[in-house]
């Protein structure tokens, strides 16, 4: 009965129906916007639809039913339409960069195992010069005087050391790879 007076454009009737459905419409949409006013906005517009098309009701619809699968459908648009707005593409941006990030952190763990491996393939003086000179950042004087051996020793030590530690790393990630 009340499609029947909402069809004849009955302002009293429109006015009803918007007291009895608004309030659930705006709930059902603001689940999908998370924000009130983009759901107001959108229920606004679906009233507005229903208006507009009042006179093409068929007396036997579902008021209730009409108004929720318009509803449906504008959350459907409201979520496309937020796939491409700035907010939804600097969202992506930034999970992008926490995977190239967890990438990133993947890779350097990965490095530094394979660094290990390849350090523990030298002799031990060779080695523990290396680790203090890459790893500690010590200089050759330093090193010398800790370890208490000329800066020559240390500077040819660590020459030779740094050329079997890179053999080690081809021969390492040479084996990775295959």
């Amino acid at each position: 009965m009340l499609v029947r007076f909402l069809k004849r454009g009955s302002l009293d009737a429109f006015n009803l129906v918007y007291r009895l459905y608004a309030r659930r419409l705006i709930n059902y949409v603001a689940c999908a916007t998370q924000s009130k006013e983009d759901a107001e906005e959108i229920v606004h517009d679906i009233f507005m639809s229903l208006w507009k098309k009042h006179e093409e009701l068929d007396e036997d619809t579902n008021i209730a039913t009409f108004l929720f699968s318009i509803a449906y459908r504008r959350r459907i648009d409201f979520f496309r339409h937020s796939l491409n707005a700035p907010v939804y593409e600097d969202y992506m941006l930034f999970q992008n960069e926490l995977i190239s990030e967890d990438r990133n952190q993947l890779e350097y763990r990965d490095f530094c195992n394979l660094l290990n491996k390849a350090l523990d393939a030298l002799p031990p003086k060779i080695k523990n010069l290396l680790i203090l000179s890459r790893l500690k950042g010590m200089t050759n004087e330093e090193i010398a005087s800790h370890l208490q051996i000329s800066e020559k020793t240390v500077r040819n030590n660590i020459s030779i050391g740094l050329k079997l530690l890179k053999e080690q790393l081809d021969i390492l990630g040479s084996n990775l790879s295959l």
